[in-house]
């Protein structure tokens, strides 16, 4: 067996071998992003165990974050696994391994906790976890809480309080990013530039005295998916229905899409209840080890 970097010419074997064995993960649509894609910081790196021409396992790091890491279902247990464990290691240089919740590029915030016998083989190397989180998911079809008239409505409420809702346009762009990085996070400004650049541009800004004070974005990360997020409101702004009605934006957006829908990494649950008729969709399990 031999460990090499993967390019883009090995993106079929690696798609076919994530698709079999992560199942629970629509993996096969975001290969190539998880791989070979960056958050705005670090690009890391994607090797494969090989074969001959045969791939029997990927990794792919970046910083002390393992975003994905898969064997061939058929090739376990022969310490493929941990060959490419070890590589990821000594790419992190010290401290804290974390496994899959990498900020702005992430297949899932966390390990599935369907993915058992995967916990397992990480805790018996030195992995603790160290908080779950969840997924919710938003009904799109049929749902009267995301339809064209409750934006309208949700729009023209924001108005009547001195806000523009609108989808973000090129030319308040850097403005846009800039207040993104400074009052929320840079990995976010990396997300939104993302989505307002894929083929949806589903981003949406509330805007006073031309100024954006909220935001949300979806597929920016997990492009093609029709993931929900990041989104924020500034603090002084906060209770005036401003996020209620760029989430709808945002939903309306990514129907039809294989996870259009889906609210990532969530924080406040029952706002998006509320909002959205939002439920429990997946939880994960976030492991830890010192590197």
């Amino acid at each position: 067996m031999e460990i090499r970097a993967l390019s883009r010419e090995h993106l079929p074997l690696a798609r076919a071998l994530l698709m079999d064995a992560l199942p629970h993960d629509r993996v096969g649509v975001v290969a190539e992003e998880k791989l070979f894609g960056g958050d705005g910081a670090r690009a890391g790196i994607a090797l494969g165990a090989f074969e001959a021409d045969r791939l029997d396992g990927v990794v792919a790091s970046a910083g002390r974050w393992i975003k994905l890491l898969a064997v061939e279902p058929r090739m376990r247990r022969r310490g493929i696994g941990t060959q490419l464990l070890e590589r990821a290691r000594e790419a992190a240089a010290g401290g804290k391994l974390r496994v899959l919740d990498h900020p702005g590029n992430y297949l899932s915030p966390g390990l599935d906790v369907r993915y058992g016998e995967a916990r397992g083989w990480f805790e018996r190397r030195g992995f603790r976890g160290v908080m779950e989180v969840e997924n919710l998911r938003a009904p799109l079809d049929d749902n009267p809480l995301v339809s064209d008239a409750r934006l309208a409505a949700a729009t023209a409420r924001a108005a009547e309080r001195g806000y523009v809702v609108k989808r973000a346009e090129s030319a308040i762009r850097d403005v846009l990013l800039g207040w993104i990085a400074k009052a929320f996070a840079p990995v976010w400004a990396h997300e939104t530039a993302r989505a307002m650049d894929g083929p949806r541009a589903a981003v949406h800004v509330a805007l006073q005295n031309n100024l954006p004070v909220a935001f949300a974005a979806a597929d920016g990360n997990n492009q093609g998916l029709g993931w929900f997020g990041p989104a924020g409101t500034d603090e002084a702004h906060r209770g005036r229905g401003l996020g209620e009605a760029l989430l709808i934006a945002c939903l309306l957006d990514v129907r039809g899409l294989p996870e259009g829908g889906v609210i990532a990494w969530i924080g406040p649950k029952e706002f998006y209840r509320k909002a959205c008729g939002a439920v429990e969709d997946r939880r994960f399990v976030q492991l830890e080890a010192q590197s």
